[in-house]
């Protein structure tokens, strides 16, 4: 369950996270463990009712419980480049892989991964195209006088058989954070969370693979997604990124709707569109020079991408996240 500005806004409610969330698949992630889902946060900001235009907000204490899909961070690099931020982040993966990387340390979290990040570390996440989970935003004054205290330093692990308990966690405090006079119940749910991340166990030996693209061991699939993701600038077709795969198109089409279920031009549009949602949040170039970046064939053609998708002009986009 997304960089470029000011740190002094970092953290406010009205930014979105990236992506917004396909709130029907979150709730079905959390469907196949047994349980109900997590609630709706009390107030929803919804700009439009296509994807991308909407995403859930809770306004009060200071936590933030979003959808692993909208949550995109880094800097205007492709991909993105580690950048600090001002609050502590959880992140469990319960369906796909999400691509995090540190200083020198790239990491490909798979499914069931956990990873707790403190406030101030430097990184970078891009959820993959289908990837679903969740992703607790937890301001530091939170954790002040938790106890048992929270890791200082980033820690992973597997939710393994602790997964319902951590996602009934989650649920209660998503649904604390809503009410008024929470703080307490919510140092106790944050206590209870912090021995959660104790317990965690061992991750698997195959997770954690550095998403290097000369990776023949890595799946088709998300070798692609990389490879199309390093290359958007250029606007390769699907012919050309098989080719550098050493795959063909029908092979190619046939991997992703295997695993994503849809076809590899649809998947490079989500990736192209990732990126620009992204970018258009920063504010730091306009929709034309995205546009460019992002091998649009002209400022009209991402337009109207944009809108098919979203709901939105890529300028209302942009100035409503500002």
């Amino acid at each position: 369950m997304a960089g470029g500005l000011p740190d002094a806004r970092i953290n406010d409610a009205h930014i979105p996270e990236g992506r917004a969330p396909d709130m029907h698949r979150y709730h079905a992630a959390t469907d196949r463990l047994g349980t109900t889902p997590l609630p709706m946060p009390p107030k929803v900001l919804a700009t439009a009712g296509r994807p991308f235009a909407q995403r859930p907000v809770v306004r009060q204490s200071g936590l933030r419980l979003l959808p692993l899909a909208g949550f995109i961070w880094g800097s205007r690099a492709t991909p993105p480049q580690p950048r600090t931020r001002a609050d502590h982040i959880l992140i469990w993966v319960t369906v796909g892989h999400l691509r995090l990387n540190f200083p020198r340390q790239q990491h490909v979290m798979e499914c069931d991964a956990v990873r707790y990040i403190p406030a101030g570390t430097a990184f970078a996440a891009l959820p993959m195209p289908g990837t679903e989970g969740h992703a607790l935003l937890l301001a530091p004054a939170l954790l002040r006088d938790i106890d048992p205290p929270f890791p200082r330093q980033p820690m992973a692990g597997s939710a393994g058989e602790s997964r319902e308990a951590l996602l009934a966690t989650l649920r209660e405090l998503a649904e604390e954070s809503a009410g008024p006079n929470s703080e307490k119940a919510l140092q106790c749910l944050l206590g209870v969370l912090a021995l959660r991340l104790a317990r965690l166990e061992p991750i698997r030996a195959n997770a954690g693979l550095p998403p290097l693209l000369g990776e023949t061991q890595r799946p088709l699939v998300e070798r692609f997604l990389s490879l199309a993701m390093a290359h958007l600038r250029e606007g390769p077709t699907i012919a050309d990124l098989a080719a550098e795969l050493g795959t063909g198109t029908a092979a190619l089409d046939h991997a992703c709707q295997s695993a994503r279920g849809k076809r590899a031009i649809d998947l490079m549009h989500e990736v192209r569109l990732q990126r620009a949602v992204e970018m258009l949040r920063e504010g730091g170039q306009s929709p034309a020079q995205i546009a460019k970046e992002l091998g649009y064939t002209s400022h009209t053609h991402f337009t109207r991408s944009f809108v098919a998708a979203t709901g939105q002009r890529p300028e209302t986009f942009r100035d409503q996240s500002s």
